[in-house]
């Protein structure tokens, strides 16, 4: 079961951070499917009501779902959307055992910005990307994890549904970890591991 927790408990993410999808960086968005106004073909021509990320919505915590859980074994509180909370904080359970121990104030999770000098929103906007340990593994930093670290991070990730900033073919983003199935495929997958099933 989820530990739900008051909002407040969430730490927030600095006002200078970087949001993690790097202006319009190739590897950031392939793959993803995003939403547009009709007719038009690109996030700056959609409405910011209408924006999403993968069939997940974008915008404040309440209108979007989401809530604050306490990740299990920890004093860290992370805010991402309910819906898919297993996905996010299951991993940020298993990140804890087995690669290394969360830092409170160190991790966050939504927080409702557009990607700086862009109009595209983060993967953080929709509530479904989280950043574990961030003053330890900076953005623009590679190989902030040991050999072994990375294998279990990576086996985590295929485990929950996630993909790994740590894996961008660019400027590489070891704190970061985003939910990146399609919406019916995320909400399924949180449902049996919620349940207790494996992938």
């Amino acid at each position: 079961m989820l530990d739900e927790v008051d909002p407040s408990e969430g730490t927030q993410p600095p006002e200078d951070w970087d949001t993690h999808a790097h202006q319009d960086d190739e590897d950031v968005w392939e793959g993803v499917e995003t939403s547009a106004a009709p007719g038009k073909s690109s996030f700056e021509a959609a409405p910011a009501k209408g924006r999403s990320i993968n069939g997940f919505s974008v915008g404040p915590a309440k209108r979007i779902g989401v809530k604050t859980y306490r990740v299990p074994g920890t004093n860290v509180s992370l805010s991402v959307r309910a819906i898919i909370a297993p996905l996010l904080i299951g991993f940020a359970k298993e990140f804890h055992q087995k690669v290394e121990k969360l830092r409170k104030g160190w991790c966050w999770g939504h927080a409702n910005r557009n990607i700086r000098g862009s109009k595209r929103p983060s993967f953080h906007a929709a509530g479904i990307a989280i950043d574990l340990n961030a003053p330890k593994h900076p953005l623009g930093r590679a190989n902030t994890f040991s050999v072994a670290q990375r294998k279990t991070i990576n086996a985590l990730c295929k485990k929950y549904g996630l993909r790994w900033g740590g894996n961008y073919r660019r400027r590489k983003d070891d704190m970061h970890f985003e939910v990146i199935l399609p919406r019916a495929k995320a909400v399924a997958l949180a449902k049996r591991i919620q349940k207790g099933g494996a992938r």
